[in-house]
């Protein structure tokens, strides 16, 4: 009887942790479809972090079945903040899947625009997979600084330290024309106490 009780939740823990761990996969990549053909977009490495390479791994099926040599007319930019950036499908060993290299340098939501034609279908679609974070998600026990926001302070102290050097010099440039017109007046006194 404790046996039974045993197997049964050790099934049903079993069961829980599937299903989590599927809805967390499914959270990861998005699918869309265009007519036939089902798209599935996400990430090679997942999370995706900020100044990491990585690739946008897209799979092509019909009714569950891989679609191969869509590289030669289907093509593919990413898309973030209005940018685009234009990248090549590269089919891979597993047919039906093709990845898309990149190095993400900013947090946030990126797309990538498929456009172009599987078959005969045409296809301008833009999918978005999961957002980009960064590294200090992930970091323990202490977070390293962010890249983009040291360049950030650095660039403030940068400029910080033109204006006081700007001001030091107007300063200088002040002290030395009032030094001259000291110097200039001590001159003229003198010349004239010689003339008298």
């Amino acid at each position: 009887m404790l046996r039974r009780y045993i197997l049964k939740t050790g099934w049903v823990v079993f069961l829980v942790v599937l299903v989590t761990t599927a809805v967390q996969l499914a959270h990861a990549h998005t699918r869309t479809e265009v007519g036939p053909y089902a798209i599935v977009v996400g990430w090679a490495q997942e999370p995706p972090i900020i100044g990491e390479r990585n690739a946008l791994v897209i799979e092509i099926t019909q009714d569950e079945q891989p679609v191969t040599g869509v590289e030669a007319t289907l093509d593919a930019e990413l898309i973030y903040g209005g940018r685009q950036f234009r990248v090549n499908l590269v089919p891979t060993a597993e047919p039906g899947v093709y990845t898309a290299d990149i190095f993400p340098t900013v947090r946030g939501q990126y797309g990538i625009r498929l456009f172009g034609a599987i078959n005969d279908v045409e296809v301008d679609v833009v999918v978005e997979p999961e957002e980009v974070f960064p590294a200090d998600r992930l970091h323990f026990p202490q977070p390293q600084p962010d890249p983009i926001e040291l360049q950030k302070e650095l660039q403030t102290i940068q400029e910080e330290l033109q204006a006081e050097l700007a001001s030091a010099r107007l300063l200088a440039l002040a002290g030395l024309g009032i030094g001259l017109a000291g110097l200039l007046m001590a001159v003229l006194a003198f010349w004239q106490q010689r003339k008298s």
